[in-house]
């Protein structure tokens, strides 16, 4: 059954064709990724966030990061023996479909995953996490100011 509009109830607002173009885009970059990718990367984004001061959330961190820029954030692969059975099972997958059927990078996914507004991104949020882990040298210290309020 479907309701109708009361009086307090505002019309939505048109989008504008610059969010149709985003929308189309972002729904272009999920539909090239299975909802267990997108599950697993989400898992780790969000252990890093949530977590990033302990062993777990660091290295799912320094794994996104590497997955980012791999030259300048190398990561270890025997980190991956801090992770839990679940964030473990979740950095393979993404391991695995990074390598292997790849269709954008990680940051442009996760963006697609949270519907990251434009002009914002997780790539911004993962400089940050370089800065926080103290890899001094290799995060892009011109993305840092204001993230905490901007950061996805």
């Amino acid at each position: 059954m479907m309701s109708t509009p009361t009086a307090t109830e505002a019309p939505a607002p048109a989008l504008t064709p610059r969010q149709i173009a985003i929308q189309a885009q972002r729904e272009i970059t999920l539909s090239h990724y299975s909802q267990q990718q997108q599950d697993a990367a989400l898992q780790l984004y969000t252990a890093a966030r949530t977590m990033l001061d302990t062993g777990g959330g660091g290295t799912c961190a320094r794994l996104l990061l590497g997955l980012y820029n791999g030259d300048r954030f190398q990561f270890d692969l025997t980190d991956l023996r801090r992770l839990d059975d679940r964030l473990h099972d979740a950095a393979m997958m993404v391991i695995h479909m990074d390598s292997r059927r790849c269709w954008c990078e990680i940051h442009v996914l996760l963006d697609a995953i949270l519907a990251v507004p434009y002009g914002k991104s997780t790539g911004h949020t993962m400089e940050l996490w370089a800065h926080s882990l103290r890899l001094k040298g290799k995060c892009n210290k011109d993305a840092i100011p204001d993230l905490k309020v901007h950061a996805a």
